[in-house]
């Protein structure tokens, strides 16, 4: 019997052993994590220590793709933290996190770990993107190409995100100003017009990094854009407490056409930041001689409430100096809905990036704010038509939804604007 005990005392032992061994192992794998999500956090971060502990546990488990994944999102946190710095970028520390992502993707070309907002393969072309930006702010052409074509080698500009991007630029008509936001489209879109030469007479004007004080210069000298602020006053600039009042924009060939609307406070209601004073000016320079587009589903914060004076033109809204009234004007399906295509795409790339597979949904939200308009006026047969093409164009067998919850919520409304057609 007091063997049997014995036996059953060392078992439990060893369970208890066991599991104290697990929970220690996920606090080890589980702090660099948390240490930099900590600092992801502050408004002064500091991400040595995350670096430190991140470096350790990878060393201990080498073949963890998810520790890695974090210590290359240290590495370029260290490199740089956000775009105020972006060119002081160091190219050495754009590899070191690049290697770590690489990594990720060699261990788990499906990404199962989880993601702080890029997936491995759109985070590669976010530095590699960054450190190309760095050498044009610079002008540094060549090295910006070199950087852009590092980047892609390595893994990132994907493309499906490039072909999604590519079909974006072709949405705008010629020499038109396009505000972009989020790496996944202004990163892709810079790539694009320095690699490939695509579409360069539009000038992609990201509407985060024009709250820097680089990036302003850059798009003044080296992008043609009219700005009516100097460089000194760019250095300056600040955010500013502001009233909901009528700004406009003066038409410079006939000073008497205006296209006036309404500005309101844009952060925390109270106040409008940097890159709104200047986005306001590069709309009030620039609507008279150049179009003017946002990327589709922009938020107010992003286009000074200009929503109500956005044309729908599927993936891009153009910008027009009249608001559209749904009680008085006809919705006019845009065409550029019919030239989108996801045909040359391999259905393996778009599966491996959760990124791709959010970016390229965009076609079907092009295609539902059509539909919704149309739904709106009562048009059912129209866009009914237009769910049966979007349907037969975006199969979800080759393009998942984002969710499941997005799906559902693409069925019931399809259900019913057939609903009402009958």
């Amino acid at each position: 019997m007091r063997v049997f005990f014995a036996g059953i005392s060392l078992l439990f032992s060893t369970i208890c052993i066991s599991q104290v061994t697990t929970t220690i192992q996920r606090v080890i794998v589980d702090s660099g994590k948390y240490e930099f999500k900590l600092q992801a956090k502050s408004d002064t971060p500091n991400y040595s220590k995350a670096y430190q502990i991140l470096t350790n546990q990878v060393k201990i488990n080498p073949k963890n793709a998810e520790l890695r994944y974090f210590l290359g999102y240290t590495i370029d946190r260290l490199n740089v933290d956000d775009g105020r710095g972006m060119i002081q970028l160091k190219k050495e520390m754009t590899i070191r996190a690049s290697e770590q992502f690489e990594e990720v993707n060699r261990l788990e070309p499906i990404y199962k770990g989880e993601l702080f907002i890029l997936d491995p393969y759109a985070k590669l072309s976010s530095i590699w993107g960054s450190l190309a930006a760095a050498y044009l702010s610079q002008k540094l052409i060549d090295s910006a190409k070199l950087a852009f074509s590092e980047g892609k080698k390595r893994g990132g500009f994907n493309e499906p995100i490039l072909e999604f991007n590519r079909q974006l630029l072709n949405s705008c008509d010629k020499n038109a100003v396009l505000i972009t936001y989020g790496d996944n489209t202004t990163f892709p879109v810079w790539y694009l017009q320095t690699v490939e030469n695509y579409r360069s007479d539009i000038t992609a004007v990201d509407a985060n990094l024009i709250n820097t004080v680089w990036y302003p210069k850059y798009l003044k000298a080296e992008k043609n854009l009219k700005l009516s602020f100097s460089d000194a006053v760019i250095d300056t600039i600040e955010y500013t407490q502001w009233k909901a009042q009528i700004v406009s924009a003066v038409n410079p060939g006939d000073t008497t056409q205006k296209f006036n609307w309404e500005l309101r406070p844009t952060y925390l209601d109270e106040y409008i930041l940097k890159g709104d004073r200047i986005l306001l000016d590069i709309i009030q320079q620039n609507f008279y001689t150049r179009p003017v587009y946002f990327v589709s589903n922009s938020d107010s914060s992003y286009n000074l409430f200009l929503s109500s004076y956005l044309a729908d033109e599927g993936l891009v809204n153009r910008l027009k100096d009249r608001a559209f009234n749904f009680s008085g004007d006809t919705v006019v399906v845009s065409r550029n809905l019919y030239n989108y295509s996801i045909a040359k795409i391999k259905s393996a790339d778009i599966a491996k990036s959760r990124d791709a597979v959010i970016v390229l949904n965009n076609f079907r939200w092009a295609f539902l704010n059509n539909i919704s308009n149309l739904a709106n006026q009562a048009n059912y047969a129209e866009a009914r038509e237009l769910i049966k093409h979007m349907t037969s164009k975006f199969p979800k067998e080759k393009l998942p939804f984002e969710s499941e919850e997005t799906e559902k919520y693409f069925k019931d409304f399809f259900q019913q604007v057939e609903k009402y057609y009958q």
